[in-house]
């Protein structure tokens, strides 16, 4: 899980880094939180993020503008932090999942991320099938995706798709923090990794038989990836 925190006050930024830290620790859910104390370094960053606290007046630029820029990515989930009341409406106009009136307390910060997290776990992607109809499913379902000469497969415990969208398509709607692409054929959701090779991985059940070779260029990246995700990113 990928969080960042935009706030110009230091004091607000340390508030909710130790709150979410608590969070994610007490619920044994991997996580890497980024500071930015101005919008331009938010929107000037190249990670992409699950969730986003953001304070609506910052120093550099109107937090509404800068959650105009994040809303893009409609993945990300932005949740609104400020001590002014009166820009509720214009949040609210943006989708964003919560508004937190400061000052920033444990109890409302644990309730916006249970929400966000609920939020991410359910997910909908709507595949295009093969056979001319569509489905919607969570994306936290999928277990993995390949691509082989013209056909693209996604596969979940409980069933196989083949579908008309290409990876490129899927990736593009898959950028929850959990996937990760091993080899430019494969698409994988870090949660069902059972194990891990420099240059493979495997799957767990009903997949536990499925190993997928991870390319050579994409090797370093791919580890730094699954390491920092399972929280083990530090010890390297």
């Amino acid at each position: 899980m990928k969080i960042a925190i935009c706030d110009d006050i230091k004091e607000y930024r340390l508030s909710i880094r130790t709150y979410t830290e608590a969070y994610f620790n007490d619920n044994y859910i991997p996580y890497e939180i980024v500071e930015f104390e101005n919008g331009a370094e938010l929107l000037n960053s190249s990670l992409v993020f699950d969730i986003v606290f953001l304070d609506i007046e910052l120093g550099d630029l109107n937090g509404i503008d800068v959650a105009k820029h994040l809303r893009k990515n409609k993945n990300t989930i932005i949740l609104v932090t400020t001590s002014y009341i009166q820009y509720l409406d214009a949040a609210m106009d943006l989708h964003v999942l919560r508004f937190i009136n400061k000052p920033i307390t444990q109890q409302k910060i644990f309730s916006a991320l249970s929400r966000a997290q609920s939020e991410i776990n359910e997910k909908i992607i709507f595949l295009n099938l093969k056979s001319n109809s569509i489905i919607k499913l969570s994306i936290s379902e999928i277990v993995y995706i390949e691509a082989r000469i013209k056909k693209v497969n996604v596969f979940t415990c409980n069933n196989i798709y083949t579908v008309k969208d290409s990876l490129k398509t899927l990736k593009t709607e898959l950028t929850a923090s959990y996937f990760a692409v091993p080899h430019n054929s494969y698409i994988v959701n870090m949660n069902y990794i059972n194990s891990f090779k420099r240059d493979e991985i495997t799957l767990t059940e009903p997949y536990n038989n499925v190993k997928i070779s991870i390319a050579t260029r994409k090797q370093p990246e791919f580890k730094r990836k699954f390491l920092d995700y399972i929280g083990e990113g530090d010890n390297e």
